[in-house]
């Protein structure tokens, strides 16, 4: 017998979009999916990428050059010391992304890219990251490990920055107001040298805020002066 023929009326069609396996440049993405692409030690110039996706993908140590990501979000991907030069993102999410070294300063901030919520971090890791003077109101950088990353001079107003370690991070003249630590750690911040009204901190790790003042932190137990390499001790 015959196959039986389906009335077209009851059949329904369904488009997945199937994953990207290159990447190549001057081109435009859109409602594309990368997983595990790699471009390591690369250059890619003039691309651009709107409402992509890239899981488990590999940058690092690449030159981005004049790309755009809008509404991108980036899994468990890495762009270790990638070149961000001219490169611009906008509404661009990472999470649980290897980001280290990277220096955001070298990307794209004018007209339209600082117009827009720029950059989204969520449990990935900034170590050493630049972030230096740039505008980035309403950030979220949340459970990242930002050792020793660089917000001097940055506009951090209205940011997210819970859960996030910052030992040896950099706020040097600073704009936190009404910025989130609550859950933050190991930062060391001068409030006399930031913009600080209305931020959140929480206690016990609040304690490290009072190291720049002028004052003398005693140890309620010896009676000796708290030294700056024993905060630890206390905001454990």
């Amino acid at each position: 017998m015959g196959a039986t023929a389906v009335p077209a009326h009851l059949t329904t069609y369904f488009t997945v979009p199937m994953p990207t396996t290159s990447i190549d440049s001057h081109q435009r993405y859109t409602d594309a999916t990368f997983k595990n692409v790699t471009l390591t030690d690369a250059t890619l110039t003039d691309t651009q990428f709107l409402d992509c996706t890239f899981t488990r993908c590999d940058f690092s140590n690449s030159a981005l050059r004049s790309c755009r990501f809008v509404d991108c979000t980036f899994n468990d991907s890495a762009l270790k010391m990638t070149a961000l030069d001219g490169t611009a993102f906008a509404g661009t999410r990472f999470s649980k992304c290897n980001l280290l070294g990277v220096d955001w300063t070298k990307a794209d901030w004018s007209g339209w890219a600082a117009k827009l919520n720029a950059l989204t971090f969520d449990d990935c890791d900034l170590r050493y990251a630049v972030f230096f003077g740039l505008k980035l109101p309403k950030l979220t950088l949340t459970k990242c490990r930002a050792i020793g990353a660089t917000f001097a001079e940055a506009d951090l107003t209205e940011a997210d920055l819970r859960d996030t370690d910052f030992a040896e991070a950099s706020f040097h003249e600073v704009v936190l107001t009404k910025a989130n630590f609550v859950g933050a750690r190991n930062y060391a911040i001068n409030l006399a040298d930031v913009k600080s009204a209305g931020a959140k901190f929480a206690l016990p790790e609040a304690t490290r805020l009072l190291y720049y003042m002028d004052i003398d932190l005693i140890d309620p137990y010896t009676g000796q002066e708290i030294e700056g390499d024993r905060l630890d001790d206390f905001t454990s």
